[in-house]
């Protein structure tokens, strides 16, 4: 009874339509109501919104597809679903898991059906050389490889895409492309993982001038050697902040952002997004991240800020600016959890910048809005900045007293509200168009007390007092 039982199930299940059915007329309904904006009614990459996306919208027409996991140029439909799914990070395309799974797979089958000569063509699964485990010597190799094939021509000497290559850089299409920041996996198109590496390298990205390098290194091996050089280039996360501590120290503080004393603080990770309430919005920030370190003594406070820019930018006043950062805080510390408006103030209530300027050096500045910017008079701040291998390095420093009642005074202990600005001027950003963050807190340690410094061997001297007088009465009975 049991075997036929069993007969029957499989008898329905052979009969029932699997679960991954594809229906490309119910994915052309999905495709006009969450693809057609971007990607256009007949899949081109002309939608009403393209215009405004860099990078620009994928033509499916075309059939060339940049994530595959295939040695040919048809893409399986588990990559196809896989990006649907999950998104393109770095661009305008997000992740549809939102999307019902069976959504998901029709929106496969309608978008195959633009370039259905691509697809007549069966997909043929790419075959990795044998794994290399990731250790010193794989790293070096790593290196090397990275040298020898000309890595560093687009990704640059240090992997954040700064490359000498990377102005000249366009797509199948002529539009402009950025050769990826590998030291920002988490910003990797077809995934973070060594194996999804492996295979980027291994395969090329279709479209784009990221040739396949399986037959370009000098042993099928080196594939796994420079997957692991470029693991090592940064975390497979930002690992993002919600609190900007300020370390308490008794000397003073460089100004010099390469100085040691800055590689003994943890900096804090803070994620910044494109500008998008006001014109000009910014749907394409450059600037992403700014790393901080934080320090203050019972005089002045300092902020070290790190953040990746390709290039460094004075601006021609047409189409490139003055590259610049800020720190955005309340003149007086607000009463219970009030703030200001977020970006840059407003007619009512203003915010105090520590703004950092290419060619200007560091001002502050008063704002009631991202257009009515104002000198501060009197400023006491300083600082100095370092551009190397497409990275900034900056320290801004002033008083930790206020003077005046449109600065900050810093103090000890506080919660103090804090938001971050930044703008790439060599990506056209100025004025509104800028990268930002919403409001922070950072808090000032407490000064560290030479109470701590002198009790220690206070508490030693008397621990030995008493021992020498147990000592001296024990002798003494003795004697007696």
């Amino acid at each position: 009874m049991a075997g036929i039982r069993i007969a029957a199930a499989l008898l329905l299940l052979a009969g029932a339509a699997p679960a991954w059915a594809q229906d490309a007329n119910a994915g052309k309904a999905v495709y006009e109501r969450k693809c057609l904006l971007c990607h256009g009614e007949k899949g081109d990459g002309k939608g009403p919104s393209a215009e405004l996306l860099l990078p620009k919208p994928r033509d499916f027409t075309r059939g060339l597809y940049k994530i595959r996991s295939t040695v040919n140029k048809t893409p399986t439909d588990q990559d196809l679903f896989r990006i649907i799914t999950e998104g393109m990070p770095g661009t305008s395309m997000p992740a549809w898991a939102v999307l019902p799974e069976k959504d998901r797979h029709n929106l496969v089958a309608y978008i195959k059906s633009f370039a259905p000569e691509v697809f007549k063509e069966a997909p043929k699964k790419l075959e990795l050389p044998k794994e290399v485990s990731s250790s010193e010597a794989s790293i070096k190799r790593g290196k090397e490889m990275f040298d020898a094939i000309e890595c560093h021509k687009c990704h640059g000497t240090e992997g954040r895409g700064d490359g000498p290559s990377r102005p000249e850089l366009k797509d199948e299409w002529g539009h402009p492309v950025a050769p990826a920041n590998l030291t920002k996996r988490w910003t990797f198109r077809g995934g973070r993982a060594r194996t999804e590496i492996a295979t980027r390298l291994a395969n090329g990205v279709l479209g784009t001038p990221m040739p396949a390098f399986l037959e370009a290194v000098e042993k099928p091996e080196d594939i796994w050697h420079l997957t692991n050089y470029i693991v090592s280039l940064g975390p497979d996360s930002p690992q993002p902040a919600t609190l900007v501590t300020v370390s308490a120290v008794r000397d003073a503080i460089p100004d010099d952002p390469g100085a040691d004393f800055w590689k003994k603080i943890t900096p804090s990770n803070i994620l910044l997004e494109g500008q998008v309430i006001v014109d000009p919005r910014n749907f394409n920030p450059a600037i992403d991240l700014v790393s901080v370190r934080a320090a203050h003594n019972d005089k002045e406070i300092a902020f070290h800020l790190t953040w990746d820019d390709p290039a460094e930018s004075k601006g021609d006043g047409k189409a490139t600016f003055p590259d610049a950062i800020a720190l955005q805080f309340a003149p007086q510390q607000p009463p219970g959890t009030e703030r200001p408006y977020f970006l840059m103030g407003d007619a009512t209530d203003g915010v105090y910048l520590l703004r950092w300027e290419q060619g200007k050096g560091v001002t502050e500045v008063s704002a009631h809005g991202p257009t009515k910017l104002a000198p501060i008079p009197g400023g006491e701040a300083a600082g100095k900045a370092v551009f190397k291998n497409g990275q900034y390095a900056l320290v801004m420093k002033r008083p930790l007293a206020a003077a005046g009642a449109e600065r900050p005074t810093f103090r000890p202990g506080v919660f103090t509200p804090v938001a971050f600005q930044a703008w790439d001027g060599g990506a056209g950003e100025t004025g509104p168009k800028m990268s930002l963050t919403s409001w922070y807190y950072l808090r000032l340690e407490e000064p560290q007390s030479n109470r701590k410094f002198v009790i220690p061997p206070v508490v030693a001297l008397l621990t030995f007092a008493v021992l020498g007088m147990i000592v001296r009465a024990a002798r003494s009975r003795a004697i007696q």
